[in-house]
């Protein structure tokens, strides 16, 4: 038996920071890898956030031309690279959109353990007609290609694999882990994000982390924040994350006069860091998933009141918790931001406790995965 790690290849469309990405380089962190070894099939050609750190830990990356721009030659350097730099133990699939050409490639060219994982629900709900067709028919080529299929929550699963994985063996739950001990010390930055911005003890910090995006909902945001204002003058609100919409955000904190109290951070690495010291969690989205963000939030003893366009399971009853309606009025959302500010914090060996009660150790999820990899 050879004593080298079997080897893993992972599809997904990059390696910068994301839910999948992160939860990906978790497991990755934790798993014995002399027994096991990550590799990567990318479609970008920059650099990318982790590239340093896979490579650090024994992993490989391959870039690969995105399959939109030809599934011909896409299928070419996918065998060429199976061919040349295997044999790959098992092919797992974080990519929808090539899942279905990834799987069919994967299984023509000798890979026996081909896995499709879903991490949200954002690549399976659409409006259009004709996009819900051809989501359906790629669906169920995946089902007829993939050997597991594994789903990050109750919501991930039910939007893929609808009622067909209750009665398939192949389904399977493996939680977005995090590792909980990050969340509960500081652990890097000598300076705090309060030092950092010039937060007096005596200013609540309200918190978003998330894309710049329509679904975010940061107009909403914005609003409550602004009558928040009214009733905690000294407040201040931190916006982590970017995307498109972030020129629309500044231009309407301007406008409301509230650029003194709003701070945008853009991206960061040190969410673990910045969560521990947020006084509450606000997400209003209009549809989420179950964000990875409300699991470390409450990881980290940050009361959350979010929309209840989010799933139940979001909340871990790990502290304060509200889902407040979208459709309520603004000074409703504000009353129950002002009990989050108010509530007691909880001991972190709950905070603890409740998180690995729910499934969301990454020590846990890593060795759910090693099971459906069929280690021996």
């Amino acid at each position: 038996m050879s004593n080298q790690p079997v080897r893993i290849l992972h599809h997904i469309s990059d390696m910068n920071r994301g839910e999948a990405q992160s939860f990906i380089m978790n497991v990755y962190r934790h798993m014995d890898r002399s027994k096991i070894q990550f590799d990567f099939v990318v479609h970008s050609y920059n650099p990318c956030d982790y590239e340093e750190e896979i490579r650090a830990l024994g992993g490989r990356i391959f870039i690969l031309q995105n399959p939109r721009a030809g599934w011909m030659g896409y299928l070419y350097e996918l065998k060429s690279t199976i061919q040349h730099h295997g044999p790959f133990h098992a092919l797992h699939s974080h990519n929808f959109e090539a899942s279905v050409l990834t799987l069919l490639a994967s299984r023509l060219f000798g890979i026996d353990i081909r896995i499709v994982h879903c991490h949200s629900i954002s690549d399976y709900t659409y409006s259009s007609l004709i996009t819900k067709i051809s989501r359906w028919i790629k669906r169920n080529m995946i089902r007829r290609f993939a050997t597991n299929w594994l789903s990050s929550s109750i919501t991930a699963s039910q939007s893929f694999f609808g009622y067909q994985r209750s009665k398939d063996k192949r389904g399977r739950m493996v939680r977005n882990g995090i590792d909980v001990g990050r969340f509960t010390s500081r652990m890097h930055n000598p300076m705090t994000l309060r030092e950092e911005l010039h937060i007096s003890l005596e200013e609540p910090i309200i918190g978003h982390i998330g894309r710049f995006s329509s679904a975010k909902n940061h107009t909403f945001l914005i609003e409550i924040f602004e009558e928040l204002l009214y009733r905690v003058p000294n407040a201040r609100l931190i916006l982590v994350g970017d995307g498109a919409l972030r020129p629309q955000i500044i231009a309407l904190i301007e406008q409301k006069g509230i650029q003194n109290r709003v701070h945008l951070l853009g991206l960061r690495d040190d969410i673990y860091e910045l969560l521990q010291e947020f006084d509450c969690m606000v997400l209003p989205s209009f549809k989420d998933g179950l964000p990875m963000v409300l699991i470390e939030a409450q990881a980290a003893g940050v009361p959350c009141v979010v929309s209840d366009a989010l799933p139940a399971e979001a909340n871990l009853r790990a502290g304060f918790f509200a889902f407040v309606c979208l459709k309520q009025d603004i000074a409703v959302w504000v009353q129950w931001l002002m009990r989050a500010l108010r509530s007691d914090p909880v001991p972190v060996d709950e905070r603890i406790r409740a998180i690995r009660q729910a499934g969301y150790d990454i020590k846990e999820a890593a060795l759910e995965l090693e099971e459906v990899y069929a280690f021996q």
